[in-house]
């Protein structure tokens, strides 16, 4: 059954009869197993862009040169290719992580929001001991943060890394201590949906997953499919040697290393390190051309597309996406690239903790 699977389903291909029935019983996972089952992203382009929303943040990341340093941290090696991404928690580790994360942020809230509240119902003293037990906690936190965390986090693998490269995606095993190296052209993206107990409105998303083994990326977003469908082509891109890399902030550190890319740019007069230059308020425009495309795509229609088989309409993306250089006034000179973190950026990371 799963040379048959090989065959239909991981290249693309959407064949009801096995995606039904694969992996029953061969895999061990019941996540897995399940996942085989939901429909498949097809390949190819939908949108033809891979700029949305998520891309001002990785701008953001950019000048601040917080993207650098997690992407030194993550792919632990000197590669320029490989592009590190967080997944849904597969390990202990992972977990572990996220509650830990999840454990600060809320600290922080309470640091403010418990003890104004006991301040203003006019018990000062519980206030001052609030204030004094999660302040102790906080403070706990940042030393395991500062002293701890680094020779753990050089010893756990807990990022997804896909490698343009060699076309691998590395994925960190159960004990989060090794990587699984298996070909990108092996994975399937499924159709995801988490339930969001807050909306009532599901989150959807992708589970890249091995068409063998239990070997997956997860992500989720909001209600919409349209996000996910963003992601995927983002993926399929990157791994894509026969096309240069989508010109957007996140993989403006990448272009420079990349054949295909730096003579596509060079061909084209693309002004070198664009997004580290370019002033941010482009990024509207950018935006703007983004939301005038996804009014020509009809969510729930295409959504009820991709779990029924039926082609998922494709559109025509303008210019801006392929040359944006073309549409931007402020570009700085070379000379004048400025990395760091604002005061207000080394204030708040200095309130949260790094993982």
């Amino acid at each position: 059954m799963l040379e048959h699977y090989a065959e239909t389903a991981y290249r693309g291909k959407q064949n009801a009869k096995f995606r039904d029935r694969i992996a029953t019983d061969e895999r061990d996972s019941m996540y897995c197993r399940y996942q085989s089952k939901q429909a498949i992203f097809p390949r190819g382009d939908v949108f033809g862009h891979c700029f949305d929303n998520s891309q001002r943040l990785e701008y953001k990341l950019n000048i601040s040169g917080v993207a650098n340093k997690h992407r030194s941290i993550l792919t632990q090696n000197e590669s320029q290719l490989e592009l590190p991404l967080a997944s849904n928690p597969v390990s202990f580790i992972d977990t572990l992580t996220l509650a830990w994360g999840v454990l600060h942020i809320s600290i922080l809230f309470l640091l403010l929001a418990f003890p104004i509240t006991s301040f203003f119902l006019g018990d000062i003293a519980e206030a001052f001991d609030s204030y004094t037990v999660l302040l102790s906690v906080w403070f706990f936190s940042k030393i395991l943060n500062w002293l701890i965390w680094p020779y753990f986090r050089s010893n756990f693998k807990l990022a997804v890394i896909f490698d343009r490269k060699t076309g691998v995606v590395k994925i960190p095993k159960s004990d989060a201590k090794s990587f699984a190296y298996l070909s990108f052209e092996e994975f399937n993206a499924h159709y995801k949906a988490t339930h969001n107990p807050k909306s009532g409105f599901p989150h959807r998303g992708l589970t890249l997953l091995h068409y063998k083994e239990d070997q997956r990326y997860d992500v989720a977003y909001n209600n919409e499919i349209a996000c996910s469908l963003q992601h995927w082509e983002l993926l399929q891109n990157f791994m894509d040697v026969t096309q240069p890399l989508a010109d957007i902030p996140q993989f403006e550190y990448y272009r420079e290393f990349d054949k295909t890319t730096a003579e596509f740019d060079k061909t084209n007069g693309r002004p070198k390190y664009f997004w580290y230059r370019v002033d941010k308020s482009f990024l509207k425009e950018m935006n703007h051309a983004d939301d005038e495309l996804l009014k020509e795509f009809n969510d729930e229609e295409e959504l009820n597309n991709l779990l029924t088989g039926k082609p998922i309409k494709k559109l025509t993306p303008p210019d801006i996406f392929k040359f944006p250089w073309k549409y931007a006034d402020n570009i700085k000179a070379e000379s004048e690239i400025k990395f760091g973190k604002t005061l207000w950026q080394k204030f708040t990371s200095f309130l949260m903790v790094d993982l």
